[in-house]
């Protein structure tokens, strides 16, 4: 095993930051022989790829496996920095032990640095000790926490495997092994060759000096050890057949890691839309002009202020609505505004109220203060956000009033990232990606209006990060790494230039498969799996087709039925579904009946808060429970089925019969219209129609897998609650081993099977799906390319592999690490 001598050991050294003081270590193994002067940039490098902080003010920076060539003989050294240099957020290294190794040869040195990580006050002592011989000797000693001869006479369960992994057994396989022990009971334990570590904590694992070949113990002494042995073991089988090198390339590109000088400062937030971003700082305050001050008129002249301040408002809602550069998360944001200020109702009610004392601001402001503060004392949380809504719409009116011009960010010349202490939705519709390109809020949420703009938008952003952020001011240059939770005030030049590097590989990355977007999705060896987008207006059609999809396979019919007094006529639906179609050219179209309820309520319907539930009248069911609804729109669209391919897509099918019922509803509209017979299909989005797929293949024509609903039901977690939402992964096993019975089903039938829910476009559900043999992936236009480019990449037999082993895995994190 290596040991480190005190000439090994440089004392009382002083860094200004950390990358100086990666340089300092570099430059000692080359003075020692052990490595060529350029492997300080290959340790650099490996910085920003992974963490190389331990505890207790230990740093182990080493270089990358693929610059092995500059090291001509392995050697450790360490430098001591009393004072420490910050490494790690606001953590300081102390001690730092400068690895040189082509392979594992320091793994047993890392195992003496237990003793260190877990002893605050051995780690104080040698961090400030003035004798390198007592350095030395202390590291020789033996971990505490490692026991030398593990006891025989041990009465729990045990079980052995082997660790074969070539690059040998590091702190992220070990780190990853204690994790999984959070949910385990009783002693846990590891023992190699005699010596054994606990299995909760990391560093006492990478202590026993584990390396190919070596032969694993695991050992439980609780009720439920067998549980916990197959857990543990089948988790070492996956890091044993982790490519790791492959691996630290894909890190290396898309988790984009800062080098932190001195000077620099991160600020943790949470991520709302993901990406890079680096640009000097805009404060949304700051870029609000400054109202001036409002002269008071007599009552007429107030009412007719108030009159003009909420048409000008509506009409500037309505104008930008229908500007090219706004997209259609935009355009239905602006659209809903523009509704709820245009009510006659409230804009009487703050006539009303306009008079000696008070003003037309005064009057808008009470009333709409009165309208949110009831709206958002309603339980039902879609309602609730109405009121977010309503008071960012009233305050349009009132800066009108006021005479502040609502036109934002006149000043901004270039792509900037804005900050500030929360977002309107109205103010988050009107960017746009010429003048922002990062956006870090003080507060905020992932699921609110100003994130689901910023996502369709592509600009990256981060929300909750505290006030921090009021440190940076406009001008500054910082950057935005949403992807890893995190912006960074004064980085280095040299992250500076690794964050541009970064943009430049991903807008390569996404030009090459803009550039490929017609190609169909062909794997290496042959499979194809036809790959096509969800929309909901007739414009999202035409952008379909310009991203390469290759048809619709879904359209949401609810946008028709939203954010109005009444439902939509026959005409008007008859003249939408026309327009999808025909703007398809030919191409096929799976259109879904209207599906409101859960996250999607409906006012005018009169029904409450339990009959809109995500298990009350949801989808089908309130198609039949409302059947003049359904009937409206089933009329409507055989009647467009005359102007090209359309698919009619059932939602919330839980059993064959519901499904029957339907079917023969559909059946007698078709030949009241004369339409044509159309197939119709059975959404997969509640369990029992998974498991009950090959009694609704007899019947339905296709199946279309509602992953996100799906995920939803299987495992009772509401995806629109804050604090679960993280735990609804439709990579979980439990929805793709549905998702597989449907798709076995399916195809034992002779039917076809898509999935148009949000797994899809995720590039690794996307690859297991393929696997599993779904025929049809939907997702948003904008994704497209990626994800065909993702499956042209791939082996058909690889992703059967990856799709076989998903199945086999407990839970999505599992999933999620497995190697393709």
């Amino acid at each position: 095993m290596l040991e480190i001598a005190p000439s090994d050991i440089r004392l009382g050294q002083t860094f200004a930051s950390k990358e100086e003081a990666v340089r300092a270590v570099a430059s000692f193994l080359a003075e020692l022989g052990a490595v060529e002067e350029e492997y300080a940039n290959s340790m650099l490098a490996r910085e920003k790829a992974a963490n190389t902080y331990l505890e207790n003010g230990v740093a182990i920076p080493h270089g990358r496996p693929e610059e092995a060539n500059l090291i001509k003989q392995t050697r450790v050294v360490l430098l001591q920095v009393p004072e420490g240099v910050k490494w790690k957020g606001r953590e300081k290294a102390r001690l730092i032990f400068g690895i040189a190794a082509r392979s594992d040869e320091h793994i047993g040195l890392l195992g003496q640095l237990t003793s260190v990580t877990a002893d605050d006050e051995l780690a104080d002592r040698l961090a400030r000790s003035t004798d390198a011989n007592e350095i030395a000797e202390e590291l020789k000693k033996k971990p505490e926490d490692l026991d030398a001869n593990a006891a025989e006479d041990f009465t729990g369960l045990r079980k052995v495997v082997e660790f074969t992994n070539p690059r040998g057994f590091h702190l992220r396989p070990a780190t990853q092994l204690a994790d999984a022990t959070e949910c385990m009971d009783g002693k846990l334990s590891f023992v190699v060759d005699g010596k054994e570590a606990d299995a909760r904590r990391a560093m006492s694992i990478v202590g026993l000096g584990i390396g190919p070949g070596s032969q694993i113990e695991i050992r439980s002494d609780s009720v439920y050890a067998e549980d916990h042995l197959d857990q543990l073991s089948r988790l070492v089988e996956l890091i044993n057949e982790e490519p790791e090198e492959v691996k630290e390339r894909s890190e290396r590109r898309l988790n984009w890691q800062p080098i932190q000088t001195e000077h620099s400062e991160i600020i943790d937030g949470a991520t709302a839309a993901p990406g890079i971003a680096l640009g000097p700082v805009v404060r949304w305050e700051e870029a609000l002009s400054t109202p001036k001050e409002r002269q008071r008129g007599d009552d007429e002249s107030e009412r007719e202020a108030l009159r003009l301040a909420v048409d000008s408002a509506v009409q500037t809602l309505r104008e930008l609505a229908v500007d090219e550069q706004m997209n259609q998360v935009q355009c239905d944001l602006l659209n809903a505004h523009a509704g709820l200020i245009s009510d006659e109702a409230l804009l009487a009610e703050a006539m009303d109220q306009i008079g000696p004392d008070t003003d037309a601001l005064a009057a808008w402001d009470a009333v709409v203060d009165g309208k949110v503060t009831q709206m958002a004392a309603l339980k039902e949380a879609n309602l609730a956000q109405r009121a977010v809504d309503l008071k960012d719409a009233g305050s349009r009116v009132s800066r009108i009033l006021m005479g502040e011009s609502h036109e934002i960010l006149s000043g901004v010349t270039e792509p900037s990232i804005l900050i500030g202490k929360d977002l309107e939705p109205s103010d988050a519709a009107q960017l746009n990606q010429s003048k922002v390109c990062g956006i870090c809020l003080e507060e905020g949420s992932p699921n609110a209006h100003a994130a689901i703009v910023a996502r369709s938008l592509g600009i990256p952003m981060l929300v909750a990060a505290g006030a921090g952020i009021e440190s940076a001011n406009t001008g500054d240059s910082v950057i935005l790494d949403a992807d890893g939770g995190r912006l960074i005030l004064k980085p280095s030049c040299e992250d500076q230039e690794s964050a541009c590097k970064a943009l430049k590989e991903i807008d390569l990355h996404r030009k090459h498969a803009w550039t490929d977007r017609f190609k169909p999705a062909i794997t290496m060896d042959g499979h194809r799996v036809e790959v096509v987008g969800n929309i909901s207006r007739v414009v999202e059609a035409e952008d379909a087709l310009k991203s390469g999809a290759e048809g619709v396979g879904l359209v949401r019919t609810e946008f028709l039925f939203l954010d109005r007094d009444e439902p939509p006529t026959e005409d008007e639906q008859y003249e939408s579904y026309k327009a999808m179609v025909e703007s398809l050219d030919g191409l096929p179209m799976v259109l879904r009946t209207i599906d409101i309820g859960g996250d999607k309520p409906v006012d005018y319907l009169g029904l409450n808060q339990r009959d809109l539930s995500f298990l009350g009248l949801r989808g089908i069911r309130i198609g039949l429970a409302r059947p003049d609804l359904v009937t409206t729109q089933l009329r409507a669209v055989y009647r467009a089925a005359s102007h090209g391919p359309i698919k009619l897509l059932f939602p919330m099918i839980a059993t064959s019969n519901d499904f029957r019922r339907i079917r023969h509803l559909a059946e007698t509209v078709r030949q009241e219209v004369g339409g044509p017979r159309l197939d119709l299909g059975v959404m997969i989005e509640v369990p029992s129609a998974a498991i009950m797929a090959a009694d609704l293949a007899r019947v339905a024509d296709f199946f279309s897998v509602g992953t996100d609903d799906l995920t939803q039901y299987a495992l009772a977690v509401d995806r629109t609650h804050p604090l679960l939402a993280k735990r609804a992964d439709a990579l979980h096993p439990v929805v793709l081993r549905l998702i597989d019975q449907a798709t076995r089903a399916a195809h034992e039938a002779g039917k076809w099977i898509g999935v148009c829910g949000g797994v899809a476009a995720d590039p690794k559900g996307a690859q297991i799906l393929t696997g599993l043999g779904v025929d049809e992936l939907s997702m948003p236009p904008s994704v497209v390319p990626g994800i065909k480019e993702k499956i042209r990449n791939s082996h058909f037999e690889e992703l059967q592999e990856l799709a076989r082993r998903a199945l086999e895995q407990e839970d999505a994190t599992a999933v999620r690490l497995l190697p393709l």
